[in-house]
């Protein structure tokens, strides 16, 4: 009986020891920085690791008259590049803590 108490204490404190790196890895994606590009190069987007756009370079000749369609699509291109990376990050550094995390019955 006093066996699973003592089975229970340690999955809460490996619970409580989870919280508290995948709260130090939140705010360490606070200051990763990714960059996305577009195919063509012309259109670059910084995100940080929470996804929060930090800046957007365009390169001027997208800027000419009649180029919004295209500038929309290496927009769209260099935002999911830069945030498919900060999702692997992210994701990187969560499964690194789980792995230690060992719930009975499920390994």
């Amino acid at each position: 009986m006093f066996e699973g108490l003592k089975d229970m204490g340690k999955l809460v404190k490996q619970a409580k020891e989870m919280k508290s790196k995948m709260k130090n890895v939140q705010d360490e994606l606070k200051d990763v920085k990714v960059t996305g590009r577009s195919a063509s190069g012309n259109v670059e987007v910084v995100l940080t690791g929470e996804l929060v756009c930090l800046d957007i370079k365009i390169a001027p000749s997208l800027l000419e008259q009649g180029m919004a369609d295209i500038m929309k699509k290496q927009l769209k291109e260099a935002f999911n590049s830069a945030a498919q990376d900060a999702k692997g990050i992210a994701t990187s550094k969560l499964s690194d803590i789980s792995k230690g995390f060992n719930i009975p019955g499920l390994t």
